[in-house]
């Protein structure tokens, strides 16, 4: 049986959320770098947030036992607010600005910013999970 693609796999815990972050990160560098736009794919998951792939992970079974905690509540707002970040990048880069749309993944500011406090939030969850749930 053929390996899953990593792209089709499903987010299970905290680390395969950050896993997921990290490559939409990828993602996008490599399309300014390549000077082509996102898939109409990568493109819809960015406009859509709740079919963000950590959206339904933050949504499914997986983080019942999260739910209700402040740390829960700011990855649903951190992640929000990274995919406002993550639509102004997609929106230049298919639209061919690519130079911008990479100096703005590349240098500190409002992307940087909002990527580092999702990546923050889904961590605080991984912590919260080994030390309020542990058995």
């Amino acid at each position: 049986m053929p390996a899953i693609p990593y792209i089709n796999k499903p987010i299970v815990t905290a680390r395969d959320a950050i896993a997921s972050h990290v490559r939409w990160k990828i993602t996008l560098l490599m399309a300014t770098r390549m000077r082509e736009p996102l898939s109409e794919r990568a493109t819809r998951s960015i406009q859509h947030p709740n079919e963000c792939s950590i959206r339904q992970w933050l949504l499914s079974c997986h983080s019942l036992r999260l739910r209700r905690t402040p740390e829960y509540l700011a990855a649903l707002d951190r992640h929000a607010a990274f995919h406002r970040e993550m639509q102004t990048i997609a929106g230049l880069i298919n639209s061919g600005e690519f130079a911008t749309a990479e100096r703005l993944l590349r240098t500190p500011g409002s992307f940087e910013t909002a990527s580092i406090a999702v990546a923050n939030a889904i961590m605080a969850l991984e912590r919260i999970s080994t030390v309020k749930f542990a058995s």
